[in-house]
């Protein structure tokens, strides 16, 4: 049987390798409080729910095939809940008996395997009547689909079929085996016969006291004999044990890629429901594999601030026909950055088939994300800060393709303004003639104003001052000025009395 939760027709296991960037995804994009809200303090599924969104995928269908996934889940929370609890507690009930299926010995393979089975049929018995509940309210193709055949393949008298058998493999009344007689007079040809497993009367036992069939007895110290039948035992079971040693793995198999497939929704689920108490909005994005249509937000906001603030935060909105390089540029710390990363979190969360922070969103389907933003100097670098940034723009142009989706944040600026705006615009052009697609966050303003009018018409965003010098942390379609209003931050930490002086020495 096949899970199929999050691709259609492909047999999935969730990675466990991720992306070559994914360790700057994390920082740049400050994921790691996403998957913290997502993990609910789980530590399997914040896993799981890390693999799956750096994992992204790049078709259409999937992307629609998980987002109705994701509905089912938020309008049936109790059952999906109900069913990975069961899953829970039946793998750790497998694993506090400390059953695994890897002795060399057929018996201890066989016994091992009918607990397994025991467990997990069990489990799944339970998953069926839950299903069969939940069915009429479940719309998602994938999710009928599983059901549908959980309650089919796992039917009552099914189940009670395999619970006979497994209780016969248990041989009450010893193993029965038919042989033959071959040269020097060794057995040959076992056969295991079917066991009886029909309650032993008291008349069948007095009876069988007076088998008239030969018997032997095997006397108490005679080594050699209890090995040899030991050996007789041991070939008698070894085919039976074989087939039903993978049947147990099979099953086993099944159930824990249910429970890793349901974890990455229960993950997502946790969000939503975090999202819900803050009063912060969340809606499905519209993806698009038509590199020409642009992109459009409504009320977009850092998903990862919200969280760690509690409580909601300015959103953003955009409608930018042309977004192969959008420039962001404007007041300092008025939301250049904060606007990037949540643009970054959007284009990621959609990608893996779950909703996004804001009220709308869409945009092109990208074929990788990469970021490049700056870093602050430690101990642990190498090499000198602008060294490292063209190490790791080396790195990111060795691994993109194109329709690649490439967010900068203040990067070059470890140089000075001519020589990181002159490297800047030389990266840009060229990634632009490749094909892909460039969200900028610059305080060089004369990088942006080349760019004014330019063929490749550009979509300009300027963080919003007021005339007083608030901060209203909203990103608004503008052109680039001149400053970026540094001296409002100097007057801020330093008061509205200090004088600048500017003294020039021939």
């Amino acid at each position: 049987m096949k899970v199929n939760l999050l691709f259609r027709d492909v047999t999935y296991k969730i990675p466990d390798s991720l992306p070559w960037n994914s360790k700057d995804l994390e920082k740049d994009l400050d994921l790691k409080d996403i998957f913290s809200a997502m993990s609910g303090k789980d530590a399997y599924i914040f896993e799981v729910c890390r693999k799956v969104v750096l994992n992204s995928v790049t078709d259409y269908e999937t992307i629609m095939y998980r987002q109705d996934v994701m509905r089912d889940f938020i309008n049936n929370q109790m059952f999906v809940r109900e069913v990975y609890s069961t899953l829970v507690n039946a793998i750790a009930e497998a694993r506090k008996r400390h059953i695994w299926i890897s002795s060399s010995n057929p018996e201890s393979v066989l016994h091992e395997s009918i607990s397994i089975l025991r467990i997990y049929t069990a489990a799944l018995e339970n998953i069926r009547e839950m299903g069969k509940t939940a069915l009429p309210s479940l719309r998602s193709e994938s999710f009928r689909q599983l059901f549908t055949t959980i309650i089919d393949e796992f039917s009552e008298e099914y189940i009670g079929m395999v619970s006979g058998y497994l209780e016969s493999l248990r041989f009450p009344r010893g193993i029965y085996v038919r042989g033959k007689i071959g040269r020097g007079s060794s057995l040959t040809g076992y056969t295991l016969v079917a066991p009886d497993v029909r309650p032993v009367r008291i008349m069948e036992r007095i009876t069988h006291l007076r088998d008239p069939r030969y018997t032997y007895v095997l006397p108490d110290r005679d080594l050699s004999g209890a090995q040899a039948l030991g050996e007789m035992r041991t070939r008698s079971i070894r085919e039976t044990s074989r087939i039903v040693g993978e049947s147990a793995e099979n099953v086993r198999a099944f159930i824990e890629g249910l429970r890793e497939e349901i974890a990455f929704y229960i993950g997502c689920l946790n969000l939503w429901n975090k999202l819900e108490l803050i009063g912060a909005k969340a809606s499905f994005p519209v993806p698009e594999d038509d590199y020409k249509k642009g992109t459009r937000y409504e009320g977009l906001y850092d998903l990862a601030l919200a969280l760690r603030l509690d409580h909601t935060v300015v959103g953003n909105s955009l409608n930018a026909e042309n977004d192969s390089i959008i420039f962001i540029t404007g007041a300092n710390k008025g939301g250049k950055s904060t606007l990037l990363r949540a643009i970054g979190q959007a284009q990621l969360m959609m990608q893996c088939g779950i909703f996004v922070a804001a009220e709308t969103f869409s945009t092109y389907i990208a074929n990788s994300i990469c970021t490049h933003f700056k870093r602050e100097e430690d101990s642990g670098m190498a090499m000198g800060k602008f060294d490292e940034e063209l190490s790791r723009m080396s790195a990111i142009i060795d691994h993109i393709s194109s329709g690649s989706r490439l967010l900068f944040n203040e990067s070059f600026s470890s140089t000075n303004v001519r020589e990181g705006s002159e490297i800047a615009k030389q990266i840009i052009n060229a990634l632009l003639a490749r094909g892909m697609k460039i969200i900028f966050v610059t305080h060089f303003n004369e990088l942006a104003e080349e760019y004014t009018g330019n063929v490749t018409r550009p979509t300009f965003l300027r963080a919003e001052r007021l005339d007083d010098g608030t901060r209203t942390f909203r990103v608004i379609q503008a052109d680039p000025i001149s400053t970026s209003f540094g001296y409002d931050i100097f007057r801020e930490i330093f008061g509205e009395s200090v004088e600048i002086r500017s003294t020039v020495e021939s």
